[in-house]
């Protein structure tokens, strides 16, 4: 019974969400002082003394005009929930004569405007107060009920069709952002042999929405066991338009009809061979939709480690590959065309990930190719590891690796993964070493000879204890 008001609470707030994406305005949100001369200082993390276990990081910012601000970033679990918040108070102080204020507007109610109902100012208040939310997480992937809010890190829908590896990469690598994702065993909603999840990059004001509905039509064909754990599956990916001139046009809208037959099931391990059909509507640059099947393989091994193999054929139309990839928010049209997959070509690609959501770590690799007239082409290696929590030394990391083949170099796939030739690494992270605290960027370009172009940015912060 518990579990089923859950589910209804949930469905609520799906339903909810997107209302109060309409019927809010923008929220106006005050620009702190410049932090130019400043100190930063961090207090080690230390174990909470309660039955949960965790970790809190404070860091704090003073300015020369008396600006400060502190953050507080707890990060513990209480049995399969997983909290990361971001506390801040800020205020000013002042020497002659002396003064200190505080200031708790963040931390006041908002307040109610007359044309507002109690529907609205309730969503208003509840997004208010969820800016001091990094993640909650209940349960993992795969298990009959998984939610989680925060940004999306990770994210595989179902054998991959649409949405495949995805990390948001719209938002930099120490923002959060209110992401969703939701999983639903149909048990736990009275209904068998289903099962539903549910993505958004942000509920308030989303860039990519997706869902995917399965059954198993044939679960009463006990005597056929194979053919009786047969899924087939519906997904949807879309995002809203844009604006000419505000980087790649967006707007397409993603349909993917899928059949899985499991080859291996154990309890930690889940290996599926599929079929899919997938549609791509028109958007703001191609009015013609776009068809194409696609068929592999595809397993996981609870929610630690996912992977998928496949061949995606087009048939109609101008088809992008990975139209929803992670950097899809701040790619450009040159980057959007480079993912047509021509009439007549196959496009090859394999993804391994394995995801510690506990510890905040996640690895993905990913290997691309196309197929035209009997020869390979437009090789592509991809690595990424990503850290959300901190680990050792490392408050935050993004770290991404891209080989490329061009076909004026001649390199093989395997020997060219051994050279330096047009290699593209980038690098975001925030590493603490007593007492200093860095904040690097960092980007390396390698060319067609192997010589390199670096930009590093960095930041220093002194902690004081």
């Amino acid at each position: 019974m518990s579990s089923r008001v859950l589910v209804l609470l949930l469905t609520v707030l799906l339903v909810a969400f997107p209302v109060a994406g309409q019927v809010e305005g923008e929220e106006s949100l005050s620009t702190p002082p410049s932090v130019e001369n400043s100190v930063a200082f961090s207090f080690p993390s230390y174990m909470l003394h309660t039955e949960s276990t965790g970790e809190g990081l404070l860091e704090g910012v003073a300015t020369s005009d008396g600006y400060f601000s502190l953050s507080y970033m707890p990060d513990f679990s209480v049995g399969s929930l997983i909290f990361q918040l971001d506390l801040k108070i800020k205020g000013n102080v002042t020497t002659d004569p002396f003064k200190l204020s505080f200031d708790f507007s963040d931390w006041q109610m908002p307040q109610k405007e007359e044309e507002m109902d109690s529907l609205e100012y309730s969503l208003s208040v509840f997004k208010h107060y969820t800016r001091f939310i990094r993640s909650i997480q209940y349960g993992q992937r795969y298990d009959k009920i998984y939610v989680r809010y925060g940004k999306l890190l990770g994210i595989t829908l179902g054998d991959g069709a649409l949405i495949n590896g995805f990390f948001d990469r719209g938002v930099g690598v120490r923002s959060t952002r209110p992401g969703l994702d939701l999983m639903i065993d149909g048990n736990q909603m009275g209904i068998p042999n289903a099962g539903f999840e549910f993505i958004t990059n942000d509920i308030y004001e989303p860039t990519l929405s997706a869902w995917r509905i399965f059954t198993r039509p044939l679960y009463e064909y006990t005597d056929l066991p194979t053919f009786s754990r047969m899924q087939v599956g519906l997904s949807f990916a879309m995002s809203p338009e844009r604006e000419e001139g505000e980087s790649a046009a967006l707007g397409r809208k993603l349909i993917a009809l899928d059949f899985s037959l499991p080859l291996y099931q154990w309890d930690s391990l889940n290996l599926d061979i599929f079929a899919n059909v997938l549609l791509q509507t028109p958007d703001v640059k191609t009015r013609q939709p776009a068809i194409a099947y696609r068929y592999g393989i595809w397993g996981h091994s609870k929610s630690i480690f996912i992977f998928n193999a496949s061949i995606t054929v087009p048939t109609l139309g101008y088809y992008h590959a990975e139209y929803f990839a992670s950097d899809f928010e701040i790619r450009s049209q040159e980057d959007l065309d480079a993912l047509h997959v021509p009439l007549g070509t196959s496009h090859l690609d394999a993804m391994f990930s394995l995801n510690f959501a506990r510890q905040g770590v996640y690895l993905r690799t990913k290997l691309v190719s196309d197929y035209t007239n009997g020869s390979y082409h437009n090789h592509r290696f991809l690595a990424n590891a990503r850290i959300d929590k901190r680990f050792l030394n490392i408050v935050s990391l993004d770290l991404s690796y891209e080989k490329l083949y061009p076909t004026t170099t001649g390199e093989g796939f395997f020997s060219g993964l051994g050279t330096l030739r047009n290699v593209v690494v980038g690098a975001s992270a925030v590493v603490k070493v007593k007492p200093y605290t860095f904040d690097i960027g960092l980007s390396i370009l390698y060319d067609e000879s192997a010589r390199s172009t670096y930009k590093l940015d960095t930041a220093v912060r002194i902690s004081l204890l």
